[in-house]
């Protein structure tokens, strides 16, 4: 028997809008290992929803840059290049054009590229906080190894990478907590001392100091 596996898109009100097959799995005896999907095969299910997904919203978001914002008027496009992101999924390129500003507001470039201002990163959150977690219980190259394994994130992944990502990420972290606070204690440490002793002796019931 055959399983077919696809993404219907719904428009905003509901409507079907696209119909998109993204695996074929076939099966004949049942056994027990022919038992649901194999990992390979959930791989290419994930990656394949995934591009799909990615797809459909991209192409919606650079829909809607076509225009300005402002004056309404159709901005021209002057070219457009590759852009990578790199997902829990799957390593994605995408087409990313690049669009002249309208002279109707004033700017420091001519051109922009929508898609290459909106993801900057190339790499998403959920990807990042899975190499971080285990980049910091396990060596990278293990670390490597093991989202190669489980996820279809491709073999385009390196030690070196997951490294960079990870010191990125600490560098992020340190500069959102700020500065470091230094505290002083304004008292003499002796006059601590002798106040910690006579707290002690309080508790004791052995003998008063006043």
């Amino acid at each position: 028997m055959k399983f077919r596996l696809q993404i219907v898109i719904e428009s905003a009100t509901g409507e079907h809008t696209d119909l998109h097959e993204v695996a074929c799995v076939e099966r004949e005896e049942l056994r027990s290992d022919t038992v649901g999907l194999t990992l390979e095969e959930a791989k290419a299910v994930l990656e394949g929803i995934q591009r799909r997904i990615v797809e459909e919203q991209t192409a919606a978001y650079l829909s809607a840059q076509t225009s300005c914002p402002h004056c309404g008027k159709q901005r021209h496009r002057k070219g457009e290049h590759a852009v990578t992101i790199r997902t829990l999924f799957g390593k994605l390129r995408l087409n990313s054009p690049r669009l002249y500003h309208c002279p109707c507001q004033p700017r420091v470039t001519q051109t922009f590229s929508p898609l290459a201002e909106l993801l900057p990163e190339r790499s998403t959150p959920e990807l990042l906080y899975l190499e971080t977690k285990w980049a910091s219980l396990m060596s990278y190259g293990m670390t490597t190894n093991l989202l190669q394994e489980v996820l279809p994130i491709g073999k385009q992944l390196n030690a070196v990478t997951v490294r960079n990502h990870l010191h990125a990420v600490a560098e992020r972290t340190e500069a959102e907590l700020g500065d470091e606070q230094v505290f002083f204690i304004d008292s003499c440490p002796r006059s601590c001392t002798c106040s910690v002793r006579i707290m002690e002796l309080d508790l004791s019931g052995d003998t008063h100091m006043a």
